[in-house]
């Protein structure tokens, strides 16, 4: 059994709503779908439902009964409170709504990418639920990634505050 934070892109590229994946990269995604799905890998949420929320309005609403980022979505919403399929964590936050356990709170992560110079607001808390998630109970969760290549971009960053990444699609394609 592994534990996994999971990016909302991972869902979606399976069901087909990103256009630039590979076959290669939606097929590693349905199967990291089909091992959730299974038990084999248990998603790691908060418990005030941030992540949940943010799957929700990401999942487009004609495929929410249908597809797999839908399926996903029902997945999580019908094992709340199953330790067997997903765990939660509880989030503090600062006055200023900054996650506690995100280790960049003062804004110094930066690059020179254009598309990528500062941390995504809203991947924040990604980071945030695995760290929390290592803190409380000793094990890792790494944050599953399937199509957003700032993850790349700012890897060295997370790794160094202790927050591994799983690249379901190749983060480092080659030139042809």
């Amino acid at each position: 059994m592994r534990h996994r934070v999971v990016d909302t892109n991972v869902p979606l590229t399976a069901a087909g709503y990103n256009e630039t994946a590979t076959d290669d990269c939606r097929r590693n995604c349905l199967d990291f779908l089909e091992s959730v799905f299974s038990g084999e890998t248990l998603v790691v949420m908060d418990d005030a439902k941030e992540a949940l929320s943010e799957y929700a309005n990401k999942v487009p609403s004609e495929g929410r009964s249908s597809d797999l980022a839908g399926m996903f979505l029902i997945h999580l919403f019908s094992n709340l409170g199953n330790n067997s399929f997903v765990r939660t964590v509880s989030l503090a936050k600062t006055s200023a709504g900054q996650y506690l356990d995100y280790p960049d709170n003062e804004g110094q992560w930066r690059t020179d990418d254009p598309k990528c110079r500062v941390f995504d607001e809203d991947d924040k808390k990604w980071v945030a639920i695995a760290r929390r998630f290592r803190r409380d109970t000793g094990m890792d969760a790494p944050i599953a990634n399937a199509a957003d290549r700032c993850w790349q971009v700012f890897e060295r960053y997370l790794n160094s505050a202790g927050v591994r990444l799983e690249f379901l699609c190749n983060p480092h394609p080659t030139a042809s």
